[in-house]
């Protein structure tokens, strides 16, 4: 049986420092995060965004394929804000169930490349050995670009939301294998790491117990920047026809249906961009506040 906690072991663990120390400075974060009100009102849209994405059933007028042909290109009004397309679709409905889809590539994406990029990196910067062959391998994928290589993947792949993520993931993995690496030298260094050596700990568990947690702070910034472009190579493709495929609604493919009606129906077009541009931003605003909250050197 388990050894029940005893009331002087209980209160020993709520005074425990190392607690108090490390909520002292989430506190702080959060304090010099909430200071920079555009980084604020980033934080707001994405929540606004991720909300509509979530409760999207709920929210949306219609069903994002509810098609009728009598309200074809119809324009903006008081029924349909956004207008309809040439199938008679709520434009309004199919942006709302697009961002779903939108938020889960971005993240799904990001979270592919930094787990392959994090592993890599921190085994490269760890054993000299390997740093050499990892580093080539990366720098030859990094001579091609990001949007060739994520349409290349997503042409061999085929069509797909799980391909188009595979895609996009696997394009910025150097990216995060080279912002893991540098950081893993940094802390390699340190006085606690050659402690932790001295007493035997394992190599791995070293990286996990004692690397890792002291190397977040630049990644999670590069992570919240990051799925910003993760937002942007995947509208890339399905606006190139290499991502989703009819009737889904992804913002990047919407753009890509509306180009041919953007003389006369203009919102088919302007919408969409308008999403894009808008989540895109408050991402990139989100991580430069983030980066600012996280930087010791401006705690002054």
């Amino acid at each position: 049986m388990a050894k029940k906690e005893t009331k002087q072991e209980k209160v020993k663990k709520m005074n425990d420092p190392t607690k108090k120390v490390r909520f002292r400075f989430l506190r702080e974060i959060i304090h010099r995060y909430c200071k920079n009100r555009l980084a604020v009102a980033g934080f707001i849209i994405l929540i606004l965004f991720a909300l509509a994405a979530i409760f999207a059933d709920y929210v949306a007028p219609y069903w994002y394929d509810d098609q009728d042909i009598s309200r074809r290109l119809m324009n903006p009004c008081w029924e349909f804000p956004c207008g309809t397309d040439q199938f008679g679709r709520c434009v309004l409905s199919r942006l709302i169930y697009g961002s779903r889809i939108s938020i889960e590539v971005g993240f799904v994406a990001v979270g592919i490349s930094l787990l392959a990029g994090g592993i890599l990196g921190m085994i490269s910067a760890y054993y000299n050995k390997l740093d050499n062959i990892i580093m080539r391998i990366m720098d030859l994928f990094q001579a091609i670009p990001n949007t060739l290589l994520a349409i290349t993947i997503a042409a061999t792949l085929g069509s797909g939301m799980m391909n188009l993520m595979i895609a996009v993931g696997i394009s910025n993995v150097p990216r995060y294998a080279r912002v893991v690496r540098a950081e893993v030298l940094r802390v390699k260094e340190s006085e606690f790491i050659e402690a932790a050596t001295s007493i035997g700990a394992s190599s791995w568990r070293i990286m996990i117990r004692h690397i890792l947690p002291n190397s977040l702070s630049p990644i999670i910034v590069q992570v919240t920047l990051g799925i910003a472009g993760a937002i942007i190579s995947a509208s890339a493709l399905s606006f190139l026809g290499f991502g989703l495929s009819a009737p889904i609604p992804e913002w990047g493919a919407m753009l890509s249906d509306g180009r041919q009606f953007i003389r006369t129906q203009w919102y088919l077009c302007v919408f969409p961009g308008l999403c894009i541009m808008i989540l895109v931003y408050a991402l990139n605003i989100m991580g430069d506040g983030l980066r600012d909250a996280l930087d010791p050197r401006l705690k002054k």
